[in-house]
């Protein structure tokens, strides 16, 4: 079988970008399982700027005008063997939308996966715009389709709102546990630390909730550290946030941070947090998770019910600066009874059971099969 996974991107591992990093531990697992595997990437540049991996990639450039494909591309379309398995990478991307016509003329089945951008809240964002958009160009994409895969519940339901298709499957992401260091009995600070790491996206990733709890638990008399890792637009207006907010001997960030750089910090971490407003379904917390952090998540991850499940952690119900806070109080008062130390036993062998990129996989092969 050969799987030629299409993203917008060099599917680059150290980068902020989850749709990047979820294409290259697919394309890298599905290889080990012995499929015939590329990744073929739109990108601003032809320069192979990512890691040594087990697969072929192909680059191929991206256009002012998003309605036009690099000739290069649509030369590789054409030429490829139509026994080929397309899965496509990302929505409301017009290159796609062309691609997908190509495949269709020559009779070339493909995969969809939007990752986050079917969720009822990403739909909302310039909400006609992507109405217009939807129904000139990506309904036909979604239709053609042999099969659409969402990664959590929301979107799986709520796409009916926009389409109703008979060929939508369910599979979330996956995570490689050997690349995950573990502690079981990790480092006790004196003061609980709260994290995030990601993308500094306030609206998207909910940081301005985050914060604003965080200082309702401050003003009641908690000491305590809130610390985020990563980078993004928002990064000069969380900061500013932080300082009316009367917060900066409290909260920390740390920059971009990859590998084990990023891996070290994370160790500190007591209560992974990810507060969105709209995801498809986080790397981030799955990262945390295998490491046997507890997690603090919203509805949005998609991950709330098996956090529940499995008692990895705090799953809220409300996502508001009032339930983070109450649900701050509530981690501290599990470390204080050793309880963290559980969730997070628990949060790693959730990964162990639900979330190797082993099974994520073959799930998605067996959908190529058939």
């Amino acid at each position: 079988m050969k799987i030629i996974h299409l993203v917008l991107g060099k599917a680059n591992p150290n980068r902020m970008n989850g749709v990047n990093r979820v294409v290259h531990q697919l394309a890298n697992t599905q290889t080990h399982l012995g499929a015939a595997v590329e990744v073929w990437g739109i990108a601003n540049d032809l320069e192979h700027t990512y890691p040594e991996r087990n697969f072929i990639t192909r680059l191929f450039l991206q256009h002012k005008n998003k309605f036009y494909l690099d000739k290069k591309l649509q030369a590789a379309l054409q030429a490829e063997n139509t026994e080929t398995i397309f899965h496509i990478h990302g929505a409301f991307i017009p290159e796609f939308y062309h691609v997908s016509k190509i495949l269709n003329k020559r009779n070339i089945q493909y995969i969809f996966t939007p990752h986050g951008s079917y969720t009822k809240a990403a739909l909302a964002k310039n909400n006609w715009i992507k109405k217009i958009y939807f129904n000139l160009f990506e309904k036909q994409l979604v239709k053609n389709a042999k099969a659409v895969q969402l990664l959590g519940v929301q979107a799986f339901d709520y796409l009916d709102e926009w389409i109703k298709i008979d060929h939508k499957v369910l599979v979330a992401n996956g995570l490689n546990l050997s690349e995950i260091p573990y502690e079981e009995k990790p480092k006790n600070n004196e003061r609980p630390v709260f994290g995030f790491c990601g993308r500094l996206d306030a609206y998207h990733k909910g940081l301005d909730l985050t914060l604003k709890g965080f200082q309702l638990l401050i003003k009641d008399g908690y000491d305590a550290g809130l610390e985020f890792i990563g980078d993004g637009v928002d990064r000069e207006k969380l900061l500013q946030l932080t300082r009316d907010l009367n917060l900066e001997k409290y909260v920390t960030f740390h920059g971009k941070k990859f590998g084990n750089e990023k891996f070290d910090i994370l160790k500190t971490f007591d209560v992974f947090l990810h507060t969105s407003r709209n995801e498809g379904f986080p790397m981030a917390v799955l990262e945390a998770a295998g490491m046997g952090k507890a997690c603090l998540t919203s509805e949005a991850t998609n991950i709330n019910h098996y956090i529940r499940d499995f008692n990895a952690g705090i799953a809220l119900e409300e996502n508001t600066p009032d339930s983070i806070h109450i649900a701050m109080k509530k981690a501290i008062d599990l470390k204080n009874q050793n309880g963290l130390a559980t969730m997070g036993q628990n949060a790693r062998k959730m990964i162990e059971k639900e979330f190797t990129w082993t099974s994520i996989a073959r799930q998605l092969m067996d959908i190529y099969r058939a």
